[in-house]
């Protein structure tokens, strides 16, 4: 059984290969060909532990992952776990992987999958509201699949955006990295703009103005309670794309506009359609992509990363 800890994963990403595999997982979902039940989530004070099992072709997986929202202000991630993939003929144990770099990755593969198919091509600002871990992973991602030339960063600790920029200077050394203080000043010089937040109230502002033909592209919100897009959004979008169905159940982004009439589910749609070409959208206009997250995608991941390591001897193995 390999171990594929933080440093392996980071070091065999190919943004690009992963991007496509994620459009693989996404047309599985679309055509139903995975076994995927509801993840057990349990909630205390602040806190959720999720786990999430799910099989596909020929193999399984189980992702056992923490969020801790208040983890940021003791200086540590809000994402920890592990990732475990078995082989779905023998239900032998391969790999064990690093499971809050995994979902890092993934969410941004997904996130940068949609960017190809509701962006037009020559999109070359981005705005960012969440200066975590997993923000930094949706700048590196996005920068992949679209000509970036700035990035926009807004956060509510001023010194968290600082370090975040300088973390990413060497790796986005031809991508200017902007540090702003208000979202009415992202929203105005952004072209696209990822939310990447906890939060359970808009950071955006309430200013349709600023959200007209503005390619939004929401993570944060993946429980009732939670919410980062304005009511304004939802009258100028003509579908709200969604990784899963579910999230009709799950993100306050999508239970809350529908209560309000604000939005229709029958809005609401798969991006596995558009990627199919059942449903069109028309990037000239404001896009939404709302992403809650599945195991399907831990699946996929961890047998992209798995399948690469194996080719490439780069992963400890040990014996059970």
């Amino acid at each position: 059984m390999l171990i594929i800890n933080e440093s392996a994963l980071a070091q065999m990403i190919d943004w690009n290969g992963l991007i496509d595999h994620m459009i693989k997982a996404m047309i599985a979902y679309e055509e139903g060909n995975f076994v995927q039940p509801d993840r057990v989530s349990m909630s205390f004070s602040n806190n959720t532990l999720l786990l999430m099992p799910a099989q596909s072709g020929k193999y399984f997986s189980t992702k056992l992952v923490s969020m801790f929202p208040d983890n940021p202000s003791r200086n540590e991630p809000v994402i920890k776990g592990i990732v475990v993939l078995n082989s779905g003929e023998t239900g032998d144990p391969l790999a064990v992987l690093n499971g809050a770099k995994l979902t890092a990755i993934r969410t941004a593969a997904v996130a940068a999958a949609g960017i190809r198919y509701t962006t037009p091509e020559n999109v070359s600002s981005l705005g960012l509201i969440g200066a975590g871990v997993q923000g930094m992973h949706q700048i590196l991602a996005a920068c992949t699949v679209r000509p970036i030339q700035k990035v926009y960063i807004l956060d509510k600790y001023a010194d968290r955006a600082k370090t975040f920029i300088s973390c990413l200077v060497s790796s986005l050394p031809e991508v200017q990295l902007i540090r702003v203080n208000t979202s009415e000043e992202l929203m105005e010089k952004s072209e696209v703009i990822i939310t990447a937040t906890n939060s359970s109230k808009p950071v955006l502002a309430d200013v349709p103005e600023l959200l007209l033909n503005k390619h939004l592209i929401a993570i944060g919100s993946y429980k009732p309670q939670m919410r980062e897009l304005p009511d304004s959004l939802f009258k100028l979008i003509d579908h709200c794309f969604v990784d899963v169905r579910f999230a009709l159940e799950e993100s306050g982004d999508i239970i809350h506009p529908i209560e309000m009439g604000l939005l229709k589910q029958k809005q609401v749609i798969p991006i596995g359609s558009l990627i199919s070409g059942k449903v069109t959208a028309d990037t000239s206009k404001t896009t939404l992509f709302k992403l809650v997250g599945m195991a399907l995608f831990d699946l996929y991941t961890a047998q992209w990363f798995y399948e690469k390591a194996i080719r490439l001897d780069a992963a400890d193995s040990v014996y059970l």
